[in-house]
């Protein structure tokens, strides 16, 4: 059986398209380190504060001399937006959880 020129071409462009795929999946679960400090997500340090994703993906942030109070979302919100390198996503669902401020929406 013969393959016309247009199929040929066809196939060799889903192979290299193929390969350039696998290649950008193996980027995707690059095991080690802290997971928040990498990708379009990379969290800045902030001396005095800690910051982290947690399982649903919201940004959990902490002071570390004294935890903030529950008033304290304003100076949380500061923090959050210098930690995210600009600007948190703040919304109405921000809350306060033991000593910490969580924003669900993490960096804008």
């Amino acid at each position: 059986m013969e393959m016309s020129a247009t199929m040929t071409r066809g196939m060799m462009r889903a192979v290299v398209i193929s390969g350039c795929a696998l290649s950008l999946a193996g980027c995707a679960g690059v095991p080690g380190g802290n997971e928040a400090s990498k990708g379009p997500n990379r969290l800045a340090t902030l001396e005095g504060y800690t910051a982290a994703y947690d399982a649903t993906g919201a940004l959990v942030v902490m002071r570390q001399a004294a935890p903030f109070g529950n008033d304290e979302g304003a100076a949380a919100k500061r923090a959050a937006n210098a930690i995210c390198g600009g600007a948190v996503a703040s919304s109405i669902d921000d809350t306060y959880r033991d000593g910490a401020w969580v924003f669900p929406k993490g960096c804008a």
